[in-house]
């Protein structure tokens, strides 16, 4: 007998994308929606395909709203989508498989292929960019962190790479516009979550840094430049999603650092570089000590 599958998909404002996401998990015995105060059709497109549709209050990250349909699954297994993913049909098959075979597994890493306008993106998309996305009901719930993976008590596995056999992650239509938007939401978060966490409000070595290093691994690193001029776009903004992060966080500490100690107010520009390369020195360095 199969294992049920309980997919669990948090949307809001998807009316474009909700229909095809679970008709790509029809397949699964319950299909779970948290539904974050859409404003526009989403309930109404997804109420034909969904065999649950909950009320979850809109937040800039959706960890929690994604623990809220976990806890209401009845599935064995929990299968967390977004609205902007689609489970393929090889995909499905092999979890199916997978699931029944192996009897202590408790949480699969699967492959995400990730696509932008139009066109997939292996090398600045991280291919095979692997999420842990599969997971027995019980087994464990996503912290309060954003962009983060649930916390399973027990066997973790990889899936294994086969063609086609991946979650494809394709926003249909977004544009540059739309990206920004939404990391700036992400920024705002992850900003907020330093100071909680007791970090200290970055100096301007600290924003330049995280800016050059985050192009430096996304373009030359990864490869982004096989990517063509998506690579060299998302790359700058990722870079610039950095930054943000710094940004917002000296601003939410209420902008009382000017300057770091060996800069001053950034009036030497062969001040600046040279402190720049001692700061990235530093780290370098401290990484490989921790390593």
């Amino acid at each position: 007998m199969s294992a049920a599958f309980s997919a669990v998909i948090v949307a809001r404002n998807e009316e474009a994308l909700i229909e095809r996401c679970l008709e790509s998990v029809a397949w699964c015995d319950e299909r779970i929606v948290v539904d974050m105060d859409s404003a526009d059709r989403t309930r109404e497109r997804a109420a034909r395909l969904a065999t649950k549709i909950v009320d979850h209050e809109w937040i800039p990250h959706m960890e929690w709203a994604r623990n809220r349909g976990i806890e209401l699954a009845t599935g064995e297994w929990i299968l967390v989508v977004d609205a902007d993913e689609l489970i393929t049909d090889k995909l499905a098959e092999r979890l199916r498989t997978e699931v029944a075979a192996d009897g202590d597994t408790s949480g699969i890493w699967v492959p995400r292929l990730n696509c932008w306008l139009g066109r997939p993106l292996p090398h600045i998309g991280g291919f095979p960019d692997y999420q842990l996305r599969c997971f027995r009901r019980g087994a464990g719930l996503y912290p309060d962190r954003l962009h983060s993976h649930p916390e399973i008590a027990g066997r973790v596995r990889f899936l294994p790479i086969e063609d086609d056999a991946w979650i494809l992650h394709a926003r249909a239509g977004q544009t540059i516009g739309d990206l920004a938007r939404k990391w700036d939401e992400y920024a705002d978060k992850e900003a907020r979550a330093r100071l909680r966490d007791g970090a200290a409000p970055p100096g301007p070595l600290a924003m330049i840094w995280a800016a050059a290093s985050a192009f430096r691994f996304r373009f030359f690193v990864s490869k982004g430049y096989r990517d063509g001029v998506a690579g060299l776009v998302l790359s700058v903004l990722f870079a610039f999603y950095r930054f943000e992060v710094e940004a917002k966080t000296w601003e939410a500490a209420g902008c009382g650092r000017d300057g770091d100690s060996t800069v001053g107010r950034l009036r030497s520009l062969p001040r600046l570089l040279g402190a720049l390369g001692g700061h990235g020195m530093r780290r370098l360095w401290s990484r490989r000590g921790a390593a």
